[in-house]
């Protein structure tokens, strides 16, 4: 249980500290016109995405059978594979982090003019302009936008979206019921800080996110990657050891 409970708070804080969660989250609290409702909208937004991201794993897991109890389908090849795949994630994933920690890479900063977007998100910017971080909308809008960017950056993202799936798999392997609601608290409280302390930040100190961004940016290049990078390499071997020792006909 105690092997699970260090999985389960390796991936949250793999997430807490993946920095374009809480680097959009602290761009959006700097909202010209609503920072405090815009920011409240991503934490929600961000929150939900979690769930979101987390469910899919639990469902795929319960699916498969791979769960803790599930003694006819456990051992068989669909927890195999899954177990695998979700190993071979959060290794590609922590190799990408150590590699740009290594190259000292720049954090994505939407915010800058210069500043190049992804294929996707310029592809989903043309269809909708009002996902444009820099567009001038309403108020409602931009509260939707804001609550959209969360539920965006912390449940499909790529590089959050396989964690918080190998979160909710490693929630299944727990058995008791108790000690697997205590699991899901950890891994929730941990994961949703980046996505609600822009909204906090805000409350306390308004005005402040703009100086925490360039802190917080500076910080993460040096350490928070390679923490982060070794966290999700120690989750991913965890992981594909437990694929190993369920290998079918060992």
């Amino acid at each position: 249980m105690s092997s699970h409970f260090a999985v389960l708070a390796s991936l949250a804080l793999a997430i807490f500290l993946s920095p374009e969660t809480l680097v959009l989250g602290l761009i959006i609290a700097g909202d010209t016109k609503v920072p405090r409702l815009a920011a409240f909208a991503y934490a929600i937004g961000g929150i939900l995405g979690i769930a979101f991201a987390t469910g899919i794993g639990l469902w795929i897991t319960y699916a498969s059978g791979t769960g803790a109890g599930e003694s006819t389908h456990h051992n068989g090849w669909p927890s195999f594979v899954i177990r695998l795949a979700i190993a071979l994630a959060l290794v590609t994933i922590g190799s990408r982090r150590a590699v740009s920690a290594l190259l000292h890479k720049p954090i994505p900063d939407i915010a800058r003019s210069d500043s190049k977007p992804s294929k996707a998100r310029a592809a989903l910017t043309r269809r909708f302009p009002s996902l444009d971080p820099k567009a001038d909308l309403p108020v409602s809008r931009r509260v939707a936008r804001a609550g959209l960017a969360g539920f965006a950056i912390c449940g499909l993202h790529p590089k959050v979206f396989p964690i918080a799936i190998a979160a909710g798999h490693q929630i299944v392997q727990i058995a008791t019921p108790g000690e697997r609601a205590l699991g899901i608290v950890l891994f929730a409280v941990i994961a949703a800080i980046p996505a609600v302390l822009p909204a906090l930040i805000d409350v306390v100190k308004p005005g402040a996110t703009v100086g925490i961004k360039e802190a917080y940016e500076r910080i993460m290049k040096v350490h928070g990657r390679w923490v982060s990078a070794l966290l999700l390499l120690g989750a991913g071997a965890f992981v594909g050891y437990d694929a190993w020792r369920h290998l079918p006909g060992r």
